[in-house]
């Protein structure tokens, strides 16, 4: 099976650490190529061929030369810390700046951008024609650039194409006070219920929007999570005395006001002696309004970005891997539908899980309805169960067990590759006939 890759950034698992595109296909027998839309140089061991867009050349294009090189890099080039030999580096600064624009009314300038720069359609039909995709899949939030990318494909190919989406992309159900937001979201909308017939199959995180999708749009969707590895027996992991909670992740739609209410808690349980401790581990630049917040002490550390290998070991040595969201109404819409990858992370981490955030929230209600994670949906709760949890450990061991019981069954690498192989030859067999 060849499969055609439609990607909204660069595919470097040093620079993701939770990249599913790896979790999903290493070790999966079919052939990749990538169209991709940021800077930098990929590093996986999935994909050697390449047709590489960005911001930069995008904005050349409006003035001259059209967007879009094609290269190709092997697994052990990306391997070597002289990989940026093989394919030439956009800068790193304009594409940050780029993806950092604040303001409805700059982002659709940059939309603008995406929507009327010339790619070099020549030479990225002749990588299409040369690989012959069986199939173009589309992991990615849907944006305006991509929308309109997915259809210079479609008309270079004869593919079916198969989405994926891990949030809310289309819905009104969002929260915003700017008539430009509105007015931007609105255009989407209508330009995504055109497009959407384009897709065989949509695979998202939440069972509600794929039933949403189902319904709103008549087109065939489950759900797709990630794998995590489950060998081993949990329960018998000795736990540490204090117990030691984890949080890997991003700080941004004021999760960090949640891990505050975490800390305030840890200082009330921490008021006669240390019996347990949070570790915040992110990629993220730590603000001084978040940094007074969180308040970090003996009891909670901010630690930066650590790599996979090094995450798992530090989830080995902890006790409760936490999952949370914000509280915040505006938060609460834009995060409704979706599945933070790094449950799965959680659910494999070897800790028992904890998950505090909205009660309607996707991954929470997943969590909570197979019973394998403690589950906070009212902050108010938070000191109750840390203290409860701080005095009887068997609560933990419990939960750790219940998790890697179910992901083993649920999220194991050979189901998830087989369910993805399924789809996929579903798809191609229909589109033939």
């Amino acid at each position: 099976m060849k499969i055609l890759i439609i990607y909204d950034d660069v595919w470097n698992d040093d620079l993701h650490a939770n990249n599913v595109l790896s979790n999903w296909f290493n070790g999966f027998d079919v052939e990749l190529a990538v169209l991709y839309c940021g800077p930098g140089t990929p590093k996986n061991y999935c994909c050697e061929n390449y047709f590489q867009l960005t911001d930069l050349m995008m904005v050349k294009s409006l003035l001259g030369k059209q967007a879009g090189r094609r290269f190709h890099i092997s697994v052990s080039d990306m391997q070597s810390e002289t990989s940026v030999e093989s394919a030439e580096q956009t800068p790193l600064n304009f594409y940050r700046f780029m993806k950092s624009i604040a303001g409805n009314g700059l982002r659709i300038v940059r939309d603008l951008i995406w929507l009327s720069g010339r790619y070099d359609k020549k030479h990225m039909q002749e990588f299409i024609k040369d690989f012959e995709p069986d199939i173009v899949f589309c992991p990615r939030l849907l944006t305006p650039k991509l929308l309109r990318l997915e259809r210079t494909v479609a008309s270079m190919t004869n593919a079916p194409f198969v989405a994926f989406t891990a949030d809310d992309e289309a819905s009104l159900m969002q929260i915003s006070y700017s008539p430009i937001y509105w007015l931007r979201r609105l255009l989407f909308r209508r330009a995504f219920r055109k497009h959407v017939s384009l897709y065989k199959h949509y695979f998202t995180f939440s069972e509600e929007q794929a039933a949403d999708y189902a319904r709103e749009y008549g087109i065939s969707s489950s759900t797709l999570y990630k794998s995590g590895v489950f060998d081993g027996e949990a329960s018998v992991k000795s736990l540490n005395a204090p117990i030691k909670l984890v949080y890997a992740g991003r700080l941004y739609c004021n999760r960090w006001k949640t891990l505050a209410t975490i800390g305030r808690a840890l200082k009330e349980i921490n008021a006669d002696g240390i019996k347990m401790t949070l570790d915040i581990y992110t990629q993220e630049k730590v603000t001084n309004k978040q940094l007074k917040a969180l308040s970090p002490n003996q009891y909670l550390r901010i630690n930066g970005r650590v790599s996979p290998i090094e995450l798992v070991q530090i989830y080995r040595k902890a006790d409760i891997a936490l999952h949370v969201e914000s509280f915040d109404i505006k938060y609460r819409y834009a995060t409704r539908v979706s599945f933070s990858s790094k449950i799965i992370d959680c659910l494999a981490s070897s800790c028992a899980v904890m998950a505090i955030a909205p009660e309607e929230q996707a991954g929470f209600k997943y969590l909570k309805d197979n019973d394998i994670a403690f589950c906070i949906s009212d902050v108010d709760l938070i000191y109750d169960k840390l203290n409860e949890l701080s005095n009887d450990y068997t609560l933990i061991r419990d939960r750790t067990a219940r998790a890697r019981k179910l992901g083993k069954i649920y999220h194991n690498k050979n189901g998830i590759q087989d369910q993805i192989s399924t789809v996929f030859q579903t798809v191609i067999d229909k589109s033939r006939i």
